[in-house]
């Protein structure tokens, strides 16, 4: 109950702050402008595309805002010819009393800069520290600063646009702007937490009757397990077998031609002799040739020496021509046994990997047929829980710990009921308190231009559905719900912003923004909506206003002025007190 206290009073707290100075660089139409705001009333002013509108742009932009409606992406807003472009937000933190409107900063200013880059890259820095954009997006919630809630910064037609929302919507906005949508947030948590025990209590039961069966089940299972358990250790026992009844083969293939080429080399070695003995003898030969011719020895002794050249020569190439085939048998055993090695050595890698070396005689086909053998039988196991083993030791006493865990869940579902209707209640009285003092301020500022009206707050038991309806009635006419098909541009600027000054004492952000709100006002209206509107600036001296509009309105010293001017493209900003 402290908490929800502490709730509300913290919707009626005033932060204190306000925006000091506002910078753009390479912003849109600014290449340079630097905007300082007072506390009160700020009316931007200046012909239309001078760039006004591109500062209340520039402020969200800074401040977190994503999308917009002046272009696709952020990179967009760049000026043309620029890569980055930077905004800044300065915002007062002079203390307050004895406190900071930002207290987890411990200075009297607070630079809020974003960067944009053509790229599409951008960040933040808050006094030039780097932050991210939630930690930007958390600074400014506790001030009560959403840069997308139009009740808080109203760019160019969302006047018209916040007429045209739906009015659930708009109450949500509503709670934002006044620091309550706190209140909603812990509901709908509560409502999670008690959608997740009714679904935890309609389960449990189901869960009790299957408790029984589950041990059977996981009995079962996890016999399945042991017995894929044993397969699967067989089979990496095969595949170890495997992996080295390959090694060995290749071992053997290696010792066989190893062999072969020892063989060789020794017939290589014999045919070297032979060459040379037939190369003497051959010699030999020829010297009794000579000699028989020289001593003139009949032709027959001649012819029986040429006869013996002859073959001793036939049996020399025969050898020559023996020794060069086994030279290239010689060389292809060389590169078989390279290529053997390179296997052996992948194979006795793999291998390795299963294991250390086992002896087996077996051929490796044999040895895979087992294997293909064993993954067949793990198949026709079929799928099992690994899990098997502890699931069959705690399903056994599953049933008493269900029955106990039921019994919880259904003291928790009450109590979690109990939480949700408490919450709904807070929320509903906090909203029913706020709006009954907010809608005597609305008709009050309505009855200034002739008009009437009420608010109504509609299906709050339902959050999906809870919503708002303004209804007004102009020139005598009974109010009905504002929208565009009842209502013209000017009733909707008038009924919208009556409805946003007569929510200034509860809204917790000190800071108003408004695009062109005049902008469907008859003379006469624009008068009389400029008058409240200083009004409630001096009611509420800390509160700080930001008005832009094209119209020429008559000044008053409350007033800070600020004249935009545009000058071949480029933005210029001329306050009170420059040259």
């Amino acid at each position: 109950m402290d908490r929800t206290r502490a709730v509300q009073a913290e919707t009626l707290t005033t932060t204190g702050t306000y925006v000091r100075e506002v910078i753009l660089e390479n912003f849109m139409s600014h290449e340079y402008s630097r905007i300082k705001l007072n506390k009160g009333v700020n009316i931007i002013t200046g012909p239309n595309g001078s760039g006004k509108s591109s500062i209340l742009l520039g402020i969200a932009v800074a401040l977190g805002q994503t999308y917009t409606e002046r272009a696709e992406k952020l990179s967009d807003l760049i000026q043309r010819g620029k890569e980055v472009a930077r905004v800044t937000v300065m915002f007062d933190n002079s203390l307050v009393g004895d406190k900071r409107p930002i207290r987890s900063i411990n200075s009297d200013t607070i630079a809020i800069t974003r960067y944009i880059k053509k790229t599409g890259e951008y960040w933040h820095y808050v006094n030039n520290r780097f932050r991210t954009k939630a930690e930007v997006d958390q600074l400014l919630k506790s001030i009560g600063i959403n840069p997308n809630n139009m009740l808080i910064i109203m760019h160019q037609n969302m006047i018209e646009n916040f007429a045209a929302r739906n009015n659930v919507e708009k109450l949500q906005m509503v709670e934002d702007a006044i620091g309550i949508s706190l209140l909603r947030e812990r509901i709908v948590e509560a409502e999670a937490r008690l959608r997740a025990l009714m679904s935890e209590s309609n389960n449990i039961k189901k869960i009790l009757a299957e408790a029984e069966a589950s041990v059977e089940y996981w009995r079962s299972e996890l016999e399945k397990l042991s017995k894929i358990r044993f397969l699967e250790s067989r089979r990496r026992e095969l595949e170890k077998e495997y992996a080295w009844c390959l090694v060995k083969r290749i071992e053997d293939e290696i010792e066989r031609k190893i062999k072969m080429k020892e063989k060789l080399q020794k017939e290589d070695e014999q045919l070297e002799i032979e060459i040379v003995n037939k190369f003497q003898e051959i010699s030999m030969i020829r010297e009794s040739v000579k000699s028989s011719i020289e001593n003139n020895l009949p032709i027959i002794e001649i012819l029986k020496y040429v006869d013996e050249l002859i073959e001793s020569a036939a049996l020399k190439g025969a050898a020559e021509f023996r020794k060069k085939q086994i030279e290239k048998e010689l060389e292809e055993l060389a590169r078989e046994i390279n290529k053997l090695n390179s296997e052996l050595e992948q194979n006795t890698k793999q291998a390795l990997e299963k294991g250390e070396r086992i002896i087996s005689n077996r051929d490796p086909h044999e040895v895979l047929e087992e294997i293909r053998l064993t993954t067949l039988q793990i198949a026709s196991v079929g799928t099992v829980s690994h899990e098997a083993e502890n699931m069959f030791l705690i399903a056994d006493s599953k049933y008493t710990e269900i029955k106990r865990k039921a019994e919880e869940i259904y003291e928790n579902v009450k109590r979690a009921l109990d939480e949700v209707n408490k919450r709904k209640d807070v929320w509903r009285n906090k909203l029913r308190e706020i709006i009954s003092k907010v809608e005597p301020t609305f008709q009050e500022i309505l009855s200034t231009i002739g008009a009437r009206g009420n608010i109504l707050l509609k299906d709050l038991d339902d959050l999906s559905t809870a919503s708002i309806e303004l209804h007004v009635g102009f020139r005598g006419s009974d109010p009905t719900i504002l929208d565009s098909h009842m209502h013209s541009g000017g009733e909707r600027v008038v009924a919208t912003l009556a409805f946003l000054l007569a929510l200034q004492s509860y809204m917790k952000s000190t800071i108003r923004a408004v695009d062109e709100f005049d902008v469907h006002l008859d003379p006469l209206n624009k008068e009389l909506m400029m008058k409240i509107l200083l009004s409630t600036a001096k009611k509420y001296p800390n509160t700080q206003y930001l008005l832009i509009t094209p119209s020429k309105i008559q000044v008053t010293e409350e007033m800070n002025i600020i004249l935009v001017q545009n000058v071949s493209g480029r933005s210029f900003v001329i306050q009170e007190g420059e040259d």
